[in-house]
C-alpha cells in the first residue's frame, strides 16, 4: 500500500488507467448514516467518483451515501457529488483539491479557422474508450493498464464551508460574492496577499468570510 501511494506523483494517467492512484488501495469509507466499510479503493478521474473492488469486480459507490473516504494518509470529502481531497482546514471548513483528467483535450478537433470544436468534443466524450466502467473485471483492467492514451491531470482548489463551495481562484472567489462583498474583498486583499496555489494561504480566506 505504501509503495502504491509513493508512486502517485510519478504516475502516468491514461484512458486505460483513469485513476488517481496507481493501484486500488485498502481504504475506509464513512457513510452519512455512520456506517463504515473497508475495501480496496480508488478515485476515477473522469468525474471524481469513488470506485471499489468487490469480489474481483470494479464497482462505483453511490456518492449520495458517502461522507468521507480515507486512502492511506489521504482524506477525501464528498463535495457536491465529487470526491475532493482535503488539503487544509477542519471537518466543516476546509480547502479541497479536485483532480480530474483532461479527457476533453483528447477529443479537440480543428474547427473553423483553426479553432477547436468544443461542442464536437463534448459529443464524442461519451464514445471515448475510458476504462474503469462499473462492473468491469479488475484483473482485466489491471492487465491492460499500460495501454490507452495519456491523459493530463487538472487540479483545482475549492474553499468549502457549511452550505457554500467557493472556487479558490481570484476570479472564481470574487464571482461568488455580491457587489458589496466584492468591493470589500478587493480592499481586504491589499493587506492579505493570498497565494492562490497554497492551501494554507487559501485557508485565510475564511477570515474574510467571517467578517
Amino acid at each position: 500500500m505504501l509503495l502504491s501511494l509513493s508512486l502517485l506523483r510519478a504516475q502516468d494517467y491514461s484512458t486505460a488507467w483513469p485513476y488517481l492512484y496507481p493501484a486500488f488501495t485498502d481504504g475506509t469509507v464513512l457513510l452519512k448514516g455512520g456506517t463504515k466499510f473497508q475495501q480496496p479503493l480508488n478515485i476515477h478521474i473522469l468525474h471524481a467518483t469513488l470506485h471499489f473492488i468487490d469480489e474481483g469486480v470494479v464497482k462505483e459507490a453511490v456518492l449520495g451515501d458517502v461522507l468521507t473516504v480515507s486512502i492511506g494518509e489521504d482524506r477525501f470529502m464528498n463535495v457536491g457529488g465529487q470526491m475532493m481531497k482535503v488539503v487544509a482546514g477542519s471537518d466543516s471548513r476546509f480547502v479541497a483539491k479536485l483532480s480530474l483528467g483532461d479527457f476533453q483535450r483528447l477529443l479537440e478537433t480543428g474547427g473553423a479557422y483553426g479553432t477547436s470544436s468544443a461542442s464536437d468534443a463534448t459529443r464524442k466524450l461519451t464514445s471515448l474508450e475510458i476504462a474503469g466502467r462499473p462492473n468491469q473485471n479488475h484483473m482485466e483492467l489491471w492487465e491492460n493498464r499500460h495501454g490507452g492514451d495519456r491523459v493530463n491531470l487538472v487540479e483545482k482548489y475549492y474553499l468549502v464551508t457549511p452550505g457554500h463551495i467557493y472556487e479558490a481562484s481570484r476570479r472564481g472567489f470574487e464571482a461568488a460574492l455580491d457587489n458589496e462583498r466584492r468591493t470589500a474583498f478587493k480592499q481586504w486583499s491589499k493587506n492579505h496577499k493570498i497565494k492562490w496555489n497554497d492551501p494554507e494561504s487559501l485557508l485565510t480566506l475564511l477570515d474574510f468570510l467571517d467578517q
